[in-house]
């Protein structure tokens, strides 16, 4: 992470947060749609802190499928 003071919050905030389902959001994570996975603080195995920023950018990215559709393909590039 570039800056230290960036929130960060637990899958299920972001989740709920952005609109995006959690299997939708590790989707787009694998996919490299939400940036950089330096990005990502991985605490353990099982837990992950995500930036702030991410709700931002699974809206964006549901909004460009949704209303443009676009295919993730596009939205990545």
């Amino acid at each position: 992470m570039a800056e230290a003071h960036v929130k960060m919050m637990k899958m299920s905030e972001l989740a709920q947060r952005s609109g995006v389902g959690a299997g939708t959001i590790k989707h787009y994570l694998r996919e490299g749609l939400l940036g950089p996975q330096d990005d990502v603080l991985r605490t353990s195995r099982n837990m992950a802190y995500y930036p702030e920023d991410f709700v931002a950018r699974l809206q964006l990215i549901k909004r460009l499928q949704e209303e443009r559709f676009m295919p993730l393909r596009v939205i990545r590039r």
